[in-house]
C-alpha cells in the first residue's frame, strides 16, 4: 500500500567512508586496509529483490496487472514479472520474490510454454521463489478465518497444481517450491488468529512492517524485533521489517527522480560512488544496532517496483560490489537471498529469542494516528463480504454434492480478492471499492443459478427457481406480484437440524404457508413494511410474512406459499403505548424493559438463569464522534485508516423516539427513530431463540462535518474494564482499557486508542463468578471498544470530508442513489449466566450460514426434504467448514471443532469418515494441511495412524481431507451427485 519503492535493511554493522577511494581505472573497488570495527565478526546480509502488488487500491485489479490509468499510478504488473523473469535468467546469482497468485496466475494463463519452462527453471534453481502465495496479502483484521483459509488455499493449491507438480531437478528427484514463510508486509495490525492460520498451513515463519510505533521502539532498543510467537496450536518464528519494506531514502532505482544512479566510473562528472556508500552505509550503521543476529534481510523493492528490473538490479550489483569489496573492512558480505533462508540462517544463529503471546492491535505510527477507523470503513462493503462468504459455502456445497454446468470459480476468485488489506479494510478508493463489489456481484449471480438449479432439480421443483437478493430491504420479485401462490425452497448448509424464522415479502396478507410434505399448514404472521424500508427502496413490498421453518442438517425442506380462501384481518398496526407506563417484551428466554417516556430499553431478563431468572440493566443509545481535521499541535485528521475524534467522548444523539411496538406470537418488533429519521433501529424478540436482533439503519448522515457513528450497550455489569473480542471469528482475545500485555502503553488517543477490530462477535462479562455476560453477534466487521466500565460500543457507519494522508487521496465520503450512503445490519444479543457463554459459538455458526432461499411461481409439488444422507454426528460444535468438489470423484472437506477449551470445550469430537453420507463409498482419505496443498506430514507431526477412517478432532482444531469416492453397489457411476434423483 506505501507509495515509496525500495528496501529495508536487516543488518549488525558499524562503518562509515571518510577518505575518497583511490580508482585507478573504471570500475576499481575500494581498498581494505582498515580493519573492521565491528565486534561480532562479518554479517551476512540477505539481499531479498520484491515487489508488492496490491490486488487493488488506487487503480482496480486491472488496472494494476495491465498498467491503465497512470494518471494515478505508474504500475503495470504484467511487464513486472516480464522483465524481472529475463534478468534472473542473466545471472544465477541473482534471486526474486512474489507474493500475489491473483496478478501471477493471470500472467502465467498468457504466457506459452516456452516462456513457463523458463520459470520453471528459475523455480529449480531457488532463485524465483513465492512466498506466502495466498490469491493476495490479506487484511488481518476484517477477514472472517473461513475467507481467509479459501483465498490462501486458492492461491496454493493453483500453485500447486499448475506449477509445481511434477517438477524435478536434473537428477529426477522432486523439487519443492511450496512456500514456508509467511510475508504480510502490508497489513494494518496483525491478529493472532491469521498467524495460527499460517502455521497451520505449513508456514514456519512471518514477516511483516507494521507495528505500534511505540512497542517498535521498545523492540529495537532491546534487539527483540524478530521473536518467537506463541499461538494456540504452534509456534511461529516473526521478523518485524526495519522501516517498513521501502528504501533507504535516496536508494530507490526504479523510480524517476528518487534516487541517483550509481556512478562508478571515476572520470565521469557524475562519478558518486563515495558519497553514495557513505550515505548508504550510514543507514545500515543505524539499523545495526537494533539486531542481534548473524545474519540480516535486506528487502529490495516495494510498491509496484521492477517495472524496469535491469535498472534496478544494476544499481544495486554496483552497490553490492563495493560493499563486498570492501567487506573486511565493514564487516558485510552481501548475498542475493529469500525470506526463507535467511529465516534458515537467523534460527541457527540467534539463540533465545522473546516470546509473545499476544496480537498486534491497535496499530498506530504516531500520538493521534491510530489505525482503527478502518475495521468499519466501508460498512456496507463489509457487510456484502459477508453475505458472499456464506453464499460461497452454500454453493461450494451444492457444487459437490450436485454439479451442474454452473462454477463456484468467479465467486471463489472475487472472494480471493476482496479478503486484501485494502478491500475488505475499505481503505480503496471509491472507483476500486466499486469494482470489489462488481466481481463479487458477478460471482454471486453464478453462485445463485447454481444453487437454484440445484435445488429445484433435488427438490422436484417443476418449475424454475429464483433467488431474492434484497430481502433486507423487503424486496423479492417473485413474492411480490400478488400471485395465487409461490413456493420456496430453504437450504440449511449446517450440519445440525435448525428451526429459522423465514421472512417473506408480500403484496397482501391474505396468504397462508403450508409444509409442501405434509400439507401442515404452519403459522403465519404478518408485519407491515416501515415507512424507513420504503424510502431505501420505493419497490419494497407492503408487508412481510414471517413463519418458523425446520431443516434438516446439510439439507432442504419445501413450502407453499398460497393465497387463503379465508380472508381474515393481520394484526398489521401496532398497539397503543401509553407514556409514563413501564413497557415489557416477553419470550421464552428473556424479558426485555422499555421506558416509554424516553424510548430506551432499559433492562433484561434471562428466565432461564436461576430460579426465578436474572437480570441486569441494559440500555443501548446511538452516538457521534465528531471527526478530526487536524490540529495546530497535530494535523492528523481522521479518515479511511486512522480514526482521531475531535473530542475525548461520543456526543448523545438523543433519546430513540419508540415509533411502534408490534406483537406477535412468534417475534415482537420494536421499532425506535433517532435524529430525523437518518438513524433508526428495530429490536426483534423471537419466541423461541436465544438471541435478540437489534437491526439497525444508518444514513445518510448529514455532511456538516465528519461524524463516525456508534451505538453503545451500558449494562450494569463489573468487568473490571475488560472486553473480549474474536480474533478473525476464532479465539477470544481479552483487551484491557489503556494496557497492552507486553509492554507499557504510554496513552496518546484514550478513543481510538482502545478501539480493536471485531469479526463475528464481542463479549464483556461481570466479575463475581455467578455474575451474567453479555455478546453481541455482528453481521459484519467493525471497530469495537469498552471505554467505561459495563459497556460495550460498535462503531457501525463512518462518513469523513478530509483525506487521512496515508496515500488514498480522497476522503471517506461514500454516497449511493444521489445521497450518502445508507448502511443496514444486525446485532444478535445473547445474554446468559458464564457457564452458558459458549452457546455463543452455536450462535455465531447460525449468523455466519444463514438458511439460503430459493423461490418459484406456482404451485408445484415438491418431493419430501432430504438432508443429501448426511450420517455424520449431530453435534453442535462441530462444523462443516469446508466442501468442496475436487474433481468427479473427490472433495475437499474440512471438519471444525469450534469450542475453545475456555468454554468448556474439554473432550474430542469423534467422526467417521466414511459414514459421512450413507449410500457414497468412501474409497480413500489424505489428511491435508490447513490450505490442502500439501500433506499433513509436511505441516506437523501426527500422532496416531493417519489412513484410519476414524478421526478425532480436538477443542478448537480444523482438520482438512481430500475425501475420494468410489462406485457403490446400486450406482455404476463415479461422478457426483453424491445421490441419484
Amino acid at each position: 500500500m506505501l507509495l515509496v519503492c525500495g528496501f529495508v535493511l536487516f543488518l549488525s554493522v558499524s562503518y562509515s567512508v571518510t577518505e575518497e577511494i583511490d580508482i585507478n581505472h573504471a570500475f576499481s573497488l575500494p581498498s581494505d586496509d582498515e580493519p573492521t570495527p565491528h565486534e561480532g565478526g562479518q554479517v551476512t546480509v540477505h539481499v531479498v529483490p520484491h515487489t508488492h502488488d496490491d490486488v487493488g487500491w488506487l487503480k482496480t485489479v486491472d488496472q494494476y496487472y495491465y498498467g491503465a490509468r497512470e494518471d494515478i499510478y505508474r504500475g503495470g504488473v504484467q511487464y513486472i514479472i516480464d522483465t524481472v523473469i529475463e534478468e534472473l535468467l542473466q545471472d544465477p546469482k541473482k534471486t526474486f520474490i512474489y507474493v500475489e497468485i491473483a496478478f501471477f496466475k493471470r500472467w502465467w494463463e498468457e504466457q506459452n510454454e516456452a516462456t513457463r519452462n523458463k520459470v520453471r527453471t528459475l523455480l529449480k534453481r531457488k532463485q524465483f521463489e513465492f512466498i506466502n502465495a495466498g490469491y493476495c496479502m490479506n487484511d488481518e483484521a476484517s477477514v472472517h478465518y473461513a475467507a481467509t483459509i479459501d483465498q490462501m488455499g486458492e492461491g496454493l493449491r493453483w500453485l500447486q497444481k499448475e506449477v509445481a507438480d511434477g517438477l524435478e531437478d536434473d537428477n529426477g528427484e522432486k523439487v519443492t517450491i511450496m512456500p514456508t514463510v509467511a510475508w504480510q508486509i502490508d497489513p494494518f495490525g496483525h491478529s493472532s488468529a491469521h498467524a495460527d492460520l499460517s502455521a497451520q498451513m505449513g508456514l514456519k515463519g512471518l514477516f511483516f512492517a507494521r507495528m505500534h510505533y511505540q512497542d517498535y521502539d521498545k523492540r529495537k532498543q532491546t534487539k527483540d524485533l524478530e521473536y518467537n510467537w506463541i499461538l494456540k496450536g504452534s509456534n511461529l518464528f516473526t521478523g518485524v521489517l526495519y522501516r517498513h519494506y521501502n528504501a533507504p531514502p535516496g536508494f530507490d532505482f526504479d523510480r524517476r527522480g528518487i534516487a541517483a544512479p550509481m556512478v562508478a566510473n571515476k572520470h565521469s562528472p557524475e562519478y558518486n560512488i563515495p558519497e553514495r556508500v557513505e550515505d548508504f552505509v550510514d543507514y545500515l550503521n543505524e539499523q545495526a544496532s537494533h539486531y542481534r543476529s548473524g545474519n540480516i534481510m535486506l528487502t529490495m523493492g516495494g510498491d509496484f517496483c521492477y517495472q524496469n528490473a535491469r535498472k534496478y538490479f544494476k544499481n544495486l550489483d554496483i552497490l553490492m560490489q563495493y560493499v563486498n569489496a570492501n567487506s573486511t573492512k565493514n564487516g558485510f558480505k552481501m548475498v542475493y537471498s529469500t525470506p526463507t533462508r535467511y529465516m534458515e540462517a537467523v534460527l541457527k544463529g540467534i539463540g533465545t529469542m522473546q516470546n509473545k503471546t499476544d496480537d498486534l492491535f491497535p496499530y498506530a505510527d504516531g500520538p493521534q494516528a491510530y489505525w482503527t477507523g478502518y475495521f468499519t470503513s466501508r460498512p456496507t462493503l463489509k457487510g456484502y463480504v459477508r453475505t458472499c462468504n456464506g453464499v460461497l459455502q452454500t454453493c461450494k456445497q451444492l457444487e459437490a454434492l450436485m454439479p451442474g454446468k454452473h462454477s463456484s470459480e468467479t465467486l471463489r476468485l472475487a472472494m480471493g480478492v476482496a479478503q486484501h488489506h485494502d478491500a475488505v479494510s475499505g481503505t480503496s478508493k471509491q472507483h476500486v471499492a466499486d469494482d470489489y463489489s462488481r466481481r463479487l456481484a458477478a460471482g454471486h449471480t453464478i453462485c445463485e443459478s447454481l444453487i437454484n438449479t440445484a435445488l429445484q432439480q433435488a427438490s422436484n421443483h417443476a418449475s424454475p427457481l429464483f433467488s431474492c437478493r434484497y430481502l433486507n430491504e423487503s424486496v423479492c420479485d417473485v413474492t411480490s406480484d400478488g400471485n395465487a401462490s409461490y413456493n420456496l425452497v430453504v437450504y440449511n448448509p449446517r450440519i445440525v437440524a435448525r428451526e429459522e424464522y423465514i421472512r417473506i415479502p408480500l403484496s397482501h396478507p391474505h396468504y397462508r404457508v403450508l409444509e409442501s410434505h405434509t400439507g401442515k399448514t404452519l403459522q403465519l404472521e404478518f408485519i407491515r413494511t416501515s415507512r424507513r424500508t420504503r424510502d431505501i427502496n420505493p419497490a419494497a413490498a407492503p408487508m412481510e410474512g414471517i413463519f418458523l421453518a425446520h431443516i434438516p442438517p446439510l439439507g432442504w425442506n419445501s413450502y407453499l406459499i398460497q393465497q387463503s380462501l379465508i380472508r381474515t384481518p393481520a394484526p398489521l398496526r401496532s398497539v397503543s403505548l401509553k407514556r409514563g407506563e413501564p413497557m415489557f417484551v416477553d419470550s421464552k428466554i428473556y424479558r426485555l424493559y422499555f421506558d416509554l417516556d424516553t424510548g430506551a430499553m432499559t433492562r433484561i431478563v434471562n428466565k432461564l438463569a436461576g430460579l426465578s431468572g436474572v437480570s441486569d440493566g441494559l440500555t443501548q443509545r446511538f452516538m457521534e464522534y465528531a471527526s478530526s481535521t487536524g490540529t495546530d499541535a497535530d494535523p492528523q485528521p481522521s479518515g479511511a485508516y486512522i480514526f482521531r475524534p475531535m473530542n475525548d467522548k461520543a456526543d448523545d444523539l438523543g433519546d430513540p423516539i419508540l415509533t411502534d411496538l408490534i406483537p406477535g406470537d412468534q417475534v415482537t418488533e420494536i421499532w425506535q427513530t433517532f435524529m430525523k429519521d437518518w438513524i433508526t433501529q428495530v429490536t426483534r424478540v423471537y419466541y423461541n431463540k436465544m438471541y435478540i436482533e437489534v437491526e439497525w439503519t444508518v444514513g445518510p448522515i448529514p455532511m456538516d462535518y465528519g461524524r463516525e457513528v456508534i451505538t453503545r450497550y451500558e449494562t450494569s455489569l463489573h468487568t473490571n474494564n475488560t472486553f473480549y473480542s474474536d480474533s478473525n471469528g476464532r479465539e477470544m482475545v481479552p483487551r484491557v482499557l489503556n494496557y497492552q500485555p507486553t509492554w507499557e502503553l504510554n496513552v496518546t488517543s484514550p478513543i481510538a486508542g482502545n478501539y480493536y477490530p471485531v469479526n463475528t462477535r464481542a463479549r464483556i462479562q461481570d466479575t463475581e463468578p455467578e455474575g451474567m455476560q453479555l455478546t453481541v453477534l455482528t453481521d459484519r466487521s467493525q471497530g469495537a471498544a469498552s471505554l467505561h466500565e459495563g459497556q460495550l460500543e460498535f462503531m457501525v457507519h463512518r462518513r469523513i470530508l478530509k483525506d487521512d494522508k496515508r496515500g488514498v487521496a480522497e476522503p471517506l465520503n461514500e454516497t449511493a442513489n444521489g445521497r450518502g450512503l445508507i448502511a443496514r445490519g444486525r446485532h444478535w444479543l445473547y445474554y446468559s449466566d458464564k457457564v452458558s457463554t459458549h452457546i455463543h459459538r452455536d450462535l455465531g455458526l447460525d449468523m455466519f450460514y444463514p438458511p439460503t432461499l430459493a423461490f418459484g411461481k406456482g404451485a408445484s409439488v415438491p418431493g419430501d426434504p432430504n438432508n443429501f444422507h448426511f450420517t455424520g454426528p449431530a453435534h453442535h460444535y462441530l462444523n462443516l467448514l469446508t466442501m468442496q468438489r475436487i474433481n468427479s470423484t473427490a472433495v475437499l472437506v474440512r471438519l471444525e471443532n469450534t469450542l475453545e477449551k475456555s468454554e468448556g470445550g474439554s473432550g474430542v469430537i469423534k467422526v467417521d469418515l466414511s459414514t459421512l453420507f450413507k449410500g457414497r463409498n468412501l474409497a480413500n482419505h489424505q489428511e491435508m494441511g490447513l490450505a490442502a496443498d500439501r500433506d499433513v506430514k509436511e505441516v506437523k507431526d501426527t500422532d496416531g495412524d493417519t489412513s484410519s477412517n476414524k478421526i478425532e478432532l480436538k477443542p478448537f482444531e480444523i482438520r482438512t481431507f481430500e475425501l475420494t469416492f468410489k462406485e457403490s453397489d446400486d450406482d455404476n457411476s463415479t461422478e457426483f451427485p453424491f445421490i441419484k434423483f
